[in-house]
């Protein structure tokens, strides 16, 4: 089937995100996730190390989140860290509760321990604009252009598909299903956005997500007005494309016994 396509201006998108989401069965990760310090949560790509954030990171990581060249593309933040302390706090955040809220790295380089971005999904559980996780990649500019984004986000998308999952009842935004009834199955996916600005991540996402065949399953455009701090309610253009995983369904199916299906509510 072709991609979905979605064009939505801000009017449209508002309204049709107040409609009643569609339950539908989808492959998710079981929970809870693995922890922090779990070996599934890394990564080795071929020039770095993906694994997620400790407390003994806050300098590098404090350095990299002052980067307003890279910081302000973030989907949930948009701008750099105003002090160490406010960095401090965003750690503590991605530590806590073993990590169950997130799936994100922090990319260094094998050679030299340096902390060069950070990507993944600040937050798999609120799922508010659409029901699929949304994810980022944030790269320091001095690094831009040399091969490293690419390296990140298949890297650390092996490691999101590689999770245990089952096929579950989840609620999603009936846009982003296309020609799948409510109540069907179907497989989960990943968002990765952009606004419409960016041109370098126009021609990047397109090009490292489309090299499946069947890698993308949605893709366009939606219009919203900004909630990061400094850019409230200002209208942003989010350009997107949803990747789906590849392994399909079939690996996921347990026996459709009662008591299974209770607890996959």
């Amino acid at each position: 089937m072709p991609p979905i396509a979605v064009a939505l201006d801000v009017d449209e998108f508002q309204g049709k995100s107040m409609v009643p989401w569609f339950s539908y069965r989808v492959s998710m990760p079981r929970r809870p996730m693995p922890g922090l310090a779990d070996e599934a949560r890394r990564a080795q790509t071929p020039r770095l190390v993906l694994r997620p954030f400790v407390a003994a990171d806050l300098d590098a990581f404090h350095e990299l989140r002052s980067r307003p060249e890279t910081q302000r593309h973030s989907l949930t933040r948009g701008r750099a860290s105003r002090d160490r302390e406010e960095s401090r706090a965003r750690l503590d955040a991605l530590l806590a509760d073993d990590g169950q809220r997130h799936w994100y790295v922090g990319a260094f380089l094998a050679a030299t321990g340096e902390l060069v971005g950070e990507a993944g999904l600040p937050d798999c559980v609120t799922l508010a604009r659409s029901g699929w996780p949304e994810a980022e990649v944030l790269l320091k500019p001095e690094h831009w252009r040399q091969g490293y984004g690419a390296e990140i986000v298949r890297g650390w998308l092996d490691s999101w598909w590689a999770l245990p999952r089952e096929i579950r009842r989840h609620q999603l935004f009936p846009l982003s299903t296309g020609w799948i009834e409510p109540g069907e199955e179907l497989v989960d996916g990943v968002g990765f956005g952009w606004e419409d600005t960016n041109e370098p991540a126009a021609a990047f996402f397109p090009e490292v997500l489309g090299r499946r065949t069947d890698a993308v399953y949605a893709e366009g455009f939606f219009e919203e007005l900004d909630q990061r701090d400094g850019r409230e309610q200002q209208v942003l253009r989010w350009r997107f494309i949803i990747t789906n995983n590849p392994h399909g369904l079939e690996e996921y199916r347990v026996a459709d016994t009662p008591e299974e299906a209770e607890e996959s509510e």
